[in-house]
């Protein structure tokens, strides 16, 4: 479909089949969500996992050719600025596929997916909205889509919620976005910026501002509080985390760790309830399933100290067998390291607790491990999950609340200076 010709149609821009492509997209990303994991467990097991690196490059790569047919066959474009853009954006496009391979190459498919889904926003935006602001106002429009997404993940057993995944959906509007802007620069994105433009982009940036700030209040806290009044919602206390709040410790001998306590309410808890905490793991710990079953009963939302220890237990125990089976000399050192720093923060930390639940490893082994650690150069970081320390719900907040001051005001000294 042209813009110009349906514009001509319809001066009004009120067609409504490029927003069904929208929808029709929208729907199919989120379809994906409850089958995602199998079928990335199918994949792995048999064409292996470069598959989806190879796939989102394939795909990117392919589209670059249709444009580069067009432009140079059809269109007969001779600005040369026009070709270097797109190369630049294919680059981008294909340097993040390649970072997000090297460890988790499924996400990649969120650049494809919603690299679609940026096309089909933007062409439906272009019906209305004839000025640069079409581009911003896309790009949040796939970051609330994208959010969306994130948050029926949340909502899916066995699925989880991350930030970096809604970073990786916006970085993919982006992209698609500068390239329409600066590589195919459409004729009919060229006019003065109107009331519409100004309404869309602002409605799109409050929207993402509150729907963010109600993401980052969804804290264990808040999904009890809000469980405990409509019982009906009490799985959610099964699912992961979406986000929490915390410290980061640094500890001369251990290094680095993350924690949603204060070191002082981490040992005064220990203290306290230490003795009663390791019982409890002692006795009810599986021989087969070691800690699993512990960690799907003590959750942030119930416990978060004794998640904690048993986050930090279960690793150093799974990285311990992880030793005994390496040959590799570099890799023994490296698995030492986090065995023996895992140990001495958690003898450091949750002593009672991991004295009473019968986890106190002798002292030759210990040492043992020390001498073996010693020759590890680099600096050591324990997690305990997704903690954000950088700011706080408060400040969160406040931040959220000024940018939408900012921009309301912005918005209604624009429409007066331009007499819109």
């Amino acid at each position: 479909m042209n813009p110009d010709t349906e514009t001509e149609k319809d001066p009004r821009g009120r067609s409504l089949k490029p927003w069904l492509w929208v929808i029709l997209c929208s729907i199919a990303i989120f379809a994906t969500v409850p089958v995602a994991r199998g079928l990335q467990e199918f994949i792995y097991d048999t064409v292996g996992r470069e598959f989806f690196t190879y796939f989102v490059l394939f795909a990117g790569g392919s589209g670059l050719a249709v444009l580069l047919y067009f432009f140079i066959f059809r269109l007969k474009t001779r600005n040369v600025s026009q070709y270097l853009w797109l190369f630049i954006c294919a680059g981008i496009y294909a340097w993040f596929t390649v970072q997000l391979g090297k460890q988790h190459p499924e996400e990649a498919i969120h650049l494809l997916q919603f690299g679609i889904l940026s096309f089909f926003i933007f062409k439906a935006l272009s019906y209305r909205i004839h000025d640069r602001t079409v581009y911003i106002t896309t790009v949040l429009i796939v970051l609330f889509i994208g959010t969306t997404d994130e948050f029926i993940q949340w909502l899916t057993p066995q699925r989880v919620w991350d930030y970096r995944d809604i970073s990786t959906n916006t970085l993919a509007g982006g992209i698609l976005a500068l390239g329409i802007w600066k590589g195919i620069k459409p004729g009919i994105i060229s006019g003065p910026v109107k009331k519409i433009s100004v309404k869309m982009l602002v409605w799109t940036a409050t929207l993402n501002l509150l729907f963010m700030g109600l993401c980052l209040s969804n804290t264990p806290d808040v999904v009890n509080r809000y469980t405990a009044v409509f019982n009906n919602l009490s799985w959610l206390q099964g699912e992961e985390v979406m986000t929490e709040y915390g410290y980061k410790h640094k500890d001369p001998e251990i290094g680095a760790f993350y924690s949603r306590l204060p070191l002082e309410k981490l040992k005064e808890t220990d203290l306290i309830n230490g003795e009663k905490y390791g019982k409890t793991v002692l006795r009810e710990k599986s021989a087969a399933d070691g800690y699993e079953k512990l960690s799907r009963i003590y959750t942030p939302y119930t416990n978060p100290f004794l998640d904690e220890f048993l986050k930090h237990i279960s690793r150093r125990d799974r990285e311990f067998e992880n030793l005994a089976a390496t040959d590799d000399p570099g890799k023994k050192i490296e698995t030492a390291n986090i065995v023996y720093r895992e140990n001495l923060l958690l003898e450091t930390y949750f002593k009672n607790t991991l004295e009473h639940s019968g986890s106190i490893w002798p002292g030759k082994k210990i040492k043992d491990l020390q001498e073996t650690a010693s020759l590890w150069k680099g600096d050591y970081t324990s997690g305990a999950g997704k903690i954000i320390t950088s700011f706080s719900l408060k400040t969160a907040w406040l931040y959220i609340v000024g940018l939408l001051a900012a921009i309301w005001t912005s918005a209604a000294y624009w429409k007066r200076r331009l007499n819109i």
